[in-house]
């Protein structure tokens, strides 16, 4: 209430402060803060000092997956990343995590790769070829798609965030590409993560 009071914050930038952990500086948990800012929304225009003593109930903290969640919806980043909280189910698909992808030890070798699609693009001078990047927590993987590729896997390759993607490893001019083979999504919520789809 007080901060409310002091900043002239509006509820929504009470709860994305909340959401952001920004108020643990203050002794306030993102729980307590998001229930606080609840509470003062309840209160209305000139009613804050009647919120005064309305202390949360008992509230357990967030888990590291709820956290970084709510500062994915509150900041639109986080220090976590949503795959490592998946990496045990890929890693028993056998999903090999990007940054070891990326040493080069598998090259030309068929491999699997688990991750978020941050981009899609179709350049009109690739013929066709469609070309994503694929992250997880240890980093970013280009990934070429052909035509018929394409067709045969549209529907995932089109909307899944979450992907296992399986093709070939290719490196060259110091450049390593995953062509792809298949497609197929990895269940698990995910929230606030999106992809910049089709920009030139």
């Amino acid at each position: 209430v007080d901060l409310a009071q002091r900043t002239g914050l509006t509820v929504q930038g009470l709860e994305g402060l909340a959401a952001s952990g920004a108020l643990r500086t203050i002794g306030v948990d993102r729980r307590e803060g998001l229930w606080a800012a609840g509470a003062l929304a309840g209160m209305g225009p000139g009613r804050l000092a009647l919120a005064e003593g309305a202390d949360p109930p008992p509230l357990q903290p967030m888990g590291d997956q709820e956290a970084m969640q709510a500062d994915l919806w509150s900041t639109g980043v986080s220090v976590r990343h949503p795959v490592e909280f998946v990496r045990d189910r890929l890693a028993e698909v056998r999903c090999v995590p990007i940054a070891e992808l990326l040493a080069g030890e598998r090259r030309n070798r068929r491999v699997r790769a688990g991750g978020i699609v941050t981009h899609r693009q179709r350049p009109g001078t690739a013929r066709g070829v469609i070309f994503l990047n694929l992250e997880d927590e240890t980093g970013l993987l280009n990934v070429i798609v052909t035509p018929d590729v394409w067709d045969a896997n549209r529907e995932v390759a089109r909307k899944a965030i979450g992907m296992i993607i399986e093709g070939v490893l290719e490196h060259r001019d110091g450049v390593t590409n995953l062509v792809a083979q298949r497609f197929s999504s990895w269940a698990g919520e995910i929230t606030g993560v999106g992809s910049r789809d089709w920009a030139r």
